[in-house]
């Protein structure tokens, strides 16, 4: 219940915030998992673009948190001598990062993909800690597992299919590869495997599939999970709360483009 109430808190500051502002209800998705004020004109825009992924907490959203806060942690930790000695600075900023994705999940509302990153990054945390190797597909299996013990009815849940389908496909395509591939050739790898992966299941689930996705997440997922995410979670602070401004300028821009996107003849098939 204390979290609920916070998360309602957080979700009455931001309307108050941004009374007269177009994309509130966004943000409030973003920083507490709660949907129910993006209008429906908006969701249009981003299913026929497919990034609605997005606009939820999505796993990408929670590993970008711990990422940051394991980053944060390990760089001041191993600064201090005597911080250092009492335990290794990679040790503490696994813990600090675990702790993070959960408590960002937490706030979410814990669905299904935020369940799933929560686990996978507890698997590797704890290869990290006892200092063991883990194999990607162990881990992507131990948090399968997991869910699926602790609610046997995610299985009937979209997002369940899509959160582990997606990490499936990345995994293939990315994992276990000889050599280190340029960032920005994995990071197309990545894309076209998730699109072109994912189509059966959108056609059968939603009976359509985005034919300018990967385009459309190219540009959002950068701007979205490293510039507006970040910048929302910091303003449901009490004295950071003046962010949710750049917040919003940032999706505006955002939204512009995958508005001219979703406008494009036959964007959507």
């Amino acid at each position: 219940y204390r979290v609920e109430r916070l998360r309602q808190e957080i979700r009455e500051h931001f309307l108050q915030a941004l009374a007269d502002h177009a994309y509130t209800g966004v943000l409030i998705a973003l920083a507490v998992g709660d949907q129910r004020s993006i209008p429906g004109g908006q969701w249009q825009i981003f299913t026929r673009t497919g990034v609605n992924h997005l606009m939820s907490i999505s796993g990408l959203h929670v590993t970008m948190v711990s990422g940051l806060i394991f980053a944060l942690v390990y760089g001041l930790w191993r600064r201090s001598h005597r911080l250092a000695l009492w335990l290794p600075a990679r040790k503490a900023a696994v813990i600090a990062g675990l702790a993070a994705a959960f408590g960002y999940a937490l706030l979410a509302g814990f669905a299904v993909p935020a369940q799933r990153t929560v686990y996978m990054l507890a698997a590797i945390a704890l290869a990290l800690w006892l200092g063991r190797f883990a194999s990607a597909t162990a881990v992507l299996a131990w948090a399968l597992l997991i869910v699926v013990v602790l609610d046997p009815w995610a299985v009937l849940s979209p997002g369940f299919w899509l959160s582990f389908g997606a990490m499936a496909f990345i995994m293939l395509v990315t994992a276990g590869r000889i050599g280190k591939m340029h960032w920005l050739s994995g990071w197309a790898r990545v894309q076209w495997a998730i699109t072109l992966s994912l189509i059966p299941l959108l056609l059968a689930i939603f009976q359509q599939v985005s034919l300018v996705s990967p385009f459309a997440n190219a540009i959002a997922v950068p701007l979205v999970s490293l510039v507006v995410v970040p910048l929302a979670l910091l303003a449901t602070l009490p004295l950071l709360d003046f962010m949710l401004l750049p917040a919003h300028v940032v999706l505006s821009g955002c939204m512009e483009m995958l508005r001219w996107m979703s406008d494009v003849p036959q964007a959507v098939w």
